[in-house]
């Protein structure tokens, strides 16, 4: 049985590896399903930064979490993102069926346009972890005719402040254009 005002520890497997995480036990704990919370209705103004079928939960807003923001999205039938970065760190947690991930370096950019060059192209399946630095151009989602589904933990600045999601149309192979 844990004590109060001490911290536990609970060990995690993920695929083969073990994560330990710590849990204060002073603060409340939150717990909700994954599976039976709603995509957010508020946040249907994002459904341009995306192509296909997506369904989009914030989750912060359920566990209640203060120093990020927290994604459950689920990407129907091959839909992905369109091209973007974030202002702080993004780790994705995938939570079910093949993915993809690219990461690009942009190479020239001027009046919101940028050139843009495949670095990496990663496929991505339950229980894979992967970290993209804060102002990494990139995109992610299903692989065709696949769905995929992941859990996105955004970071925020050191100032404490939501990261701001940088969004571009590009042809995914030579440039992007932002998005106002």
């Amino acid at each position: 049985m844990l004590q109060s005002n001490k911290i536990a520890s609970l060990q995690l497997f993920l695929g083969k590896e073990k994560t330990n995480y710590y849990i204060a036990q002073n603060e409340k704990m939150k717990k909700d399903n994954i599976n039976e919370i709603k995509p957010d209705r508020l946040l249907a103004q994002k459904r341009d930064y995306f192509l296909g079928n997506v369904l989009l939960h914030d989750i912060s807003k359920k566990i209640e979490a203060k120093d990020q923001k927290v994604y459950f999205v689920v990407f129907k039938n091959g839909a992905r993102t369109k091209l973007h970065y974030h202002e702080g760190g993004q780790a994705l947690f995938v939570t079910g069926e093949k993915g993809i991930l690219e990461l690009y370096t942009k190479y020239s950019s001027g009046c919101g346009k940028v050139k843009i060059r495949l670095n990496s192209k990663s496929e991505l399946e339950a229980g894979d972890m992967v970290y993209i630095p804060k102002y990494r151009l990139h995109w992610h989602g299903a692989l065709k005719k696949s769905n995929f589904s992941h859990i996105a933990f955004n970071s925020f600045t050191k100032k404490g402040k939501e990261a701001r999601t940088i969004w571009y149309e590009s042809d995914f192979t030579s440039y992007g254009t932002k998005i106002v």
